[in-house]
């Protein structure tokens, strides 16, 4: 398949404690439960990005791809894990999280923190990484707005692509491809900690499955 002119794109990797396999297992239930709509969680807002990429695109996607670099120890072992409970769209209206969706991410003791953000994703094919031949430069990416290039840092961005000889950078393969649906991208509030099985921190992925499969039982 081809790269799309603009798109959303997403690094991923270990988060709140749990390594990718856990990370996708969870989505992939979480895919089926919702009849192909899962939530996708990510650390910066890019809302007005967004609802650019809506204007130019009648079917707009996000592509996934690994982050290049090792996790960071936060990452693997964070000081608190908490799942995100309430939701609101890019306008500020309320916005009803699906039954088996529950967004997770690591919360600092030092710096406590009271937003968090998902994309709101569709796909009727299992969510299976794959090393697609679908590949393209870190140089040939621009943020849809500025039209800059976009940062080391930025793990979401919405970009266009221009494919051309000298774009440079670093390659990536986009491994996991999603349509995005309306709402497209929420604002999450009210965090609410998960506690690690028998106290220990090794066990943020176990936790965290078990905290999710709690909540698909009781919807």
């Amino acid at each position: 398949m081809n790269l799309p002119d603009c798109f959303c794109w997403t690094r991923f990797g270990s988060e709140a404690g749990q390594g990718i396999e856990h990370i996708l297992r969870r989505k992939e239930e979480e895919r089926v439960a919702n009849q192909g709509v899962f939530l996708w969680g990510i650390g910066n807002s890019v809302g007005a990005a967004i609802g650019e990429l809506v204007r130019r695109c009648g079917s707009p996607e996000v592509l996934f791809s690994p982050i290049k670099s090792p996790a960071k120890p936060m990452d693997i072992v964070p000081d608190s894990v908490v799942a995100w409970t309430k939701a609101e769209t890019i306008d500020g209206h309320e916005f009803l999280l699906p039954a088996h969706s529950m967004v997770t991410s690591r919360l600092s003791i030092s710096s406590p923190k009271s937003a968090h953000y998902a994309l709101v994703c569709f796909s009727e094919s299992p969510l299976m990484p794959s090393r697609s031949s679908l590949r393209f430069s870190f140089g040939a990416l621009r943020n849809i707005l500025s039209g800059k290039p976009v940062g080391a840092s930025q793990v979401t961005a919405v970009v266009t692509a221009t494919i051309g000889g000298a774009d440079g950078g670093a390659v990536y393969e986009a491994q996991l491809r999603a349509n995005l649906a309306p709402p497209f991208f929420i604002r999450l509030r009210e965090p609410r900690p998960i506690p690690s099985l028998a106290g220990s921190k090794q066990d943020w992925a176990s936790s965290v499955q078990s905290a999710w499969q709690r909540r698909v039982n009781c919807a």
